[in-house]
C-alpha cells in the first residue's frame, strides 16, 4: 500500500465509524474550524492596526460592481469608495474594500490602514463589522467545543 493510501487510511479510521461520523467528532471539527476562522481574523486585524501606518482618508468617488444575479432576476450593484488619503505624505487614491447597496456619499471621512508597501492594498478601519464577524465565529465555536465536551445537549 502506497505511504498516501495508508495516510488517508488511518485519518479516515480517525474521523469515520461504520455508521457515519459521530456527532462528538463533528462537534470537535466545528470547534476548531470556526475558532481558527475567528481568532486568525481577529489577531490578523490587530496585527494590521499595529503595523501598517494609519491615515484619515475621505471618499472621492464610487465604483460600481454588477451582479448578474440568476435568470429573470435584475442586475444589483455594490457600490465601492474610491478613497483618496496621503501615503507617506504623497497623495494616493485607492479603491476600498467595503461595498454597500447604495453610493457612498461624496466627501465622507474615512479611517484606513494601508500596505505601506502597496498603498493600494488598504484597511477601512470598520472595527465593528470586524468584531461581528470573528466574535461570531469565535461564539460558534466556543459553542461547539461546549458540545464536544458534552456541556450541552
Amino acid at each position: 500500500m502506497a505511504r498516501s493510501k495508508r495516510v488517508i487510511y488511518r485519518l479516515r479510521r480517525l474521523i469515520w465509524y461504520p455508521g457515519g461520523m459521530t456527532e462528538t467528532a463533528i462537534a470537535w471539527t466545528a470547534a476548531i474550524i470556526a475558532s481558527v476562522i475567528g481568532w486568525g481574523s481577529l489577531f490578523h486585524f490587530a496585527w494590521i492596526v499595529r503595523h501598517w501606518p494609519h491615515a484619515q482618508g475621505r471618499v472621492i468617488d464610487n465604483i460600481a460592481e454588477w451582479s448578474h444575479g440568476d435568470a429573470g432576476m435584475a442586475r444589483s450593484a455594490a457600490y465601492f469608495p474610491v478613497i483618496a488619503f496621503l501615503a507617506g505624505n504623497q497623495p494616493h487614491q485607492a479603491r476600498g474594500g467595503v461595498g454597500k447597496r447604495k453610493p457612498w456619499a461624496i466627501g465622507t471621512e474615512v479611517n484606513l490602514h494601508y500596505n505601506p508597501a502597496n498603498p493600494d492594498h488598504l484597511l477601512d478601519l470598520n472595527a465593528w463589522q470586524r468584531a461581528v464577524f470573528s466574535g461570531a465565529f469565535i461564539a460558534f465555536g466556543a459553542a461547539a467545543f461546549a458540545a464536544a465536551m458534552g456541556w450541552v445537549t
